[in-house]
């Protein structure tokens, strides 16, 4: 009996964490045009709905690599060339934001700056890859553990050779 409760429970529990999964929650909310139905509506201006999950940063290194608000840099870890012909960099940031909210940010925002999903690896973390004619983003998010706590987050950005 007792091993039936523990099945039961772990079950439950590994449910409920399927579900938590940024790739399985939908944002997809339609929209609501015109106003809002009255008798008395001469003009109406209606709030913009306030966006889920975290904010996109106008400061970024790159124009097409997403950057959320408030993350701290680590400049002894990261790396950045750019020219004319070459973007490269390996950019390290620190941030309090869980892993799930990580990567739903750049699920969200990567393909908005024309990037394509090509790889999601969820364990211990986060690895995501993106590609876009001529260039690669891989997306790594790892717990920096409880003694340090918070996330380390690192976008690699490389030229695709295909």
């Amino acid at each position: 009996m007792k091993r039936l409760i523990c099945v039961s429970v772990t079950m439950v529990f590994a449910l409920a964490a399927c579900q938590n999964m940024p790739w399985t929650q939908r944002h997809n909310t339609p929209p609501v045009e015109g106003p809002p139905p009255s008798s008395d509506s001469a003009s109406y201006d209606a709030p913009a709905p306030p966006e889920e999950g975290l904010q996109l940063s106008t400061d970024q290194r790159f124009s097409d690599v997403p950057l959320l608000v408030g993350l701290h840099e680590d400049l002894d870890k990261s790396f950045v060339y750019e020219s004319k012909t070459l973007q490269i960099g390996r950019m390290v940031y620190t941030t309090k934001s869980s892993v799930n909210e990580l990567s739903s940010f750049y699920i969200r925002e990567c393909p908005a700056a024309g990037w394509k999903l090509s790889s999601v690896v969820q364990a211990a973390g986060a690895e995501l890859s993106f590609t876009k004619p001529g260039k690669k983003l891989k997306v790594v998010i790892k717990n920096l553990g409880l003694g340090r706590g918070g996330r380390q987050l690192v976008l690699t950005l490389l030229p695709d050779e295909d």
